[in-house]
């Protein structure tokens, strides 16, 4: 036996490459990631409470929350159900009609968040009257907060819009 055939059978043993087979053909389909978008909104809606109500802009954990709900977020549009813009390769009627139903209900849903996060912000700030600062300090965290919506309500939709594919 060979030092290359040797060497083959050291990485059969580790089970890592049959670990990426089954990995590659489950992300052929797309995982079905039903929870993980539930907790990256869950996280991104406390980040923007908690910097929004924080009393001073410098002595806040939201902006924290909404970074990780960010990064959760990038990892699930790059493993979750929906095909990137710009694949024609395995790309068909059906998950072209997936992801403009994911994309549509996400605009929608964050047309709707917007404003009425816009109009609770102008009554928070004149109800409790707040300084300039904390007002300024709050757009970016709405903004912020669209932006992990974005990107994680189109798995959320369409990982609760399909059914998985059963392990053959």
């Amino acid at each position: 036996m060979s030092l290359p055939e040797r060497l083959d059978d050291l990485a059969h043993m580790t089970g890592f490459p049959q670990f990426s087979a089954r990995f590659a053909a489950r992300t052929q389909h797309g995982l079905h990631l039903r929870w993980t978008p539930v907790i990256a909104v869950a996280l991104a809606t406390a980040g923007f409470v908690a910097a929004v109500s924080a009393p001073s802009p410098a002595l806040t954990l939201g902006f924290a929350l909404l970074s990780v709900a960010q990064a959760i977020g990038l990892g699930l549009s790059v493993l979750g159900p929906i095909k990137p813009f710009g694949t024609l390769k395995g790309v068909d009627e059906r998950d072209r009609q997936l992801r403009r139903d994911s994309y549509l209900a996400t605009f929608m849903a964050m047309s709707g968040i917007a404003i009425l996060a816009l109009i609770a912000l102008a009554g928070f700030a004149l109800v409790d009257r707040w300084d300039r600062e904390r007002v300024i300090f709050s757009l970016p965290a709405l903004a912020f907060y669209l932006l992990c919506l974005l990107v994680t309500m189109p798995t959320l939709y369409a990982s609760w819009a399909t059914r998985p594919i059963e392990d053959e």
